[in-house]
Parts: structure tokens; C-alpha cells; sequence
């Protein structure tokens, strides 16, 4: 039979479990945009007459960058999950994740924006019906990774100004209160 956990053994417990947590989280939400960017720019690339159009062109490679990026997020937060600590040293993997999240994030956001403006007209006239409809998908498939993206800048915020509070990304300890 285990020995009962003690207070310092609790919190620690305690805090592991809150960082599996937001670890696992982050794992879904990178994986979420994974999916919708590489679907986007797969939808963007075999769509040869929207291509022609630049701002087609941009979707396509702002969501092959951020699938890309996202590629090696979910291995990386897959390793957090997995062994309790980041990839990188801390302070240098919490940096890394909340400025790529937001550079990327707003690349795809713009890439998107122009993307739907250009569908929204179909191409001035120039493209079938068929490839208006892939465009619309690929551009709302390209939204879907941004938001999924934006969460992940929310999440990794969280945690960069909660290290920036306490020195770690785990939750800080609860102060137990000892009898006088």
C-alpha cells in the first residue's frame, strides 16, 4: 500500500496535473491547426486557375508555412505532455511559441483576408464555379487555422506572463496553511 502524499507532494502533484492540462490543450489546438493548414493550402495548390491570382498565391504559402510550423509545435508540445518539460529551456521555448504563434497567426489572418476579398469576386469574372467554390474552402479552411492559431497565442500568452510572474510555467504553489 502507497504511502499517503504529503503537502509539498501534494502541490507538486497539484501542479504537474494543471501543466498536463494546458499542455494537452495546447497539443489539440496545434494539432486543430495542422489540419486546417495544411487542408487550406492543399485545397489552395490544386486549384490551378485561382492560382494565377496573387492572392491565392500568398494562401497557399502562408498556410504551407503555418502547417509547417504547426508540424513541429505538435512535436514539440507532444514532448511537454510526454515528459514534463519543454523542448527547448524554458524561458526560450515560452518566447519561441508566443512570438512564431503571433507572426503567424497574423500572416495567415492577412493571407486570409486577401484570399476572400479575391473570392468573393471570383477572380473578376475569370474562374468556373467549381474553383470558386475551392477557393471559398480553402479560404475558409485558412480562417479555421488562424483561429485555431490565435487560441494557441492565448494559451502560450498565459503562460509566458504567468513564467514572467513566477519564474516557471507550472502553476504556482498553494500555500498550505501549516498550524501554529
Amino acid at each position: 500500500m502507497a504511502s499517503p502524499l504529503r503537502n509539498g507532494e501534494q502541490a507538486a502533484a497539484g501542479r504537474r496535473k494543471a501543466a498536463g492540462r494546458m499542455g494537452a490543450l495546447l497539443l489539440l489546438l496545434r494539432v486543430a491547426a495542422l489540419c486546417f493548414s495544411l487542408a487550406a493550402a492543399v485545397f489552395s495548390a490544386t486549384d490551378g486557375a485561382v492560382l494565377r491570382l496573387a492572392p491565392f498565391r500568398f494562401l497557399l504559402a502562408a498556410n504551407a508555412i503555418v502547417a509547417v510550423y504547426s508540424a513541429f509545435e505538435v512535436v514539440a508540445a507532444a514532448w511537454e505532455v510526454a515528459k514534463s518539460a519543454t523542448l527547448l529551456p524554458e524561458a526560450m521555448q515560452l518566447w519561441f511559441d508566443f512570438g512564431h504563434d503571433q507572426g503567424f497567426g497574423y500572416m495567415a489572418l492577412a493571407a486570409g483576408a486577401a484570399a476572400a476579398r479575391e473570392a468573393t469576386a471570383c477572380g473578376g469574372g475569370n474562374i468556373s464555379g467549381t474553383a470558386c467554390l475551392q477557393a471559398d474552402i480553402a479560404v475558409g479552411l485558412g480562417f479555421a487555422a488562424f483561429a485555431f492559431l490565435a487560441l494557441a497565442a492565448l494559451a502560450t500568452g498565459f503562460r509566458l506572463v504567468r513564467f514572467l510572474a513566477t519564474g516557471s510555467r507550472l502553476p504556482a504553489s498553494s500555500s498550505s496553511s501549516a498550524p501554529y
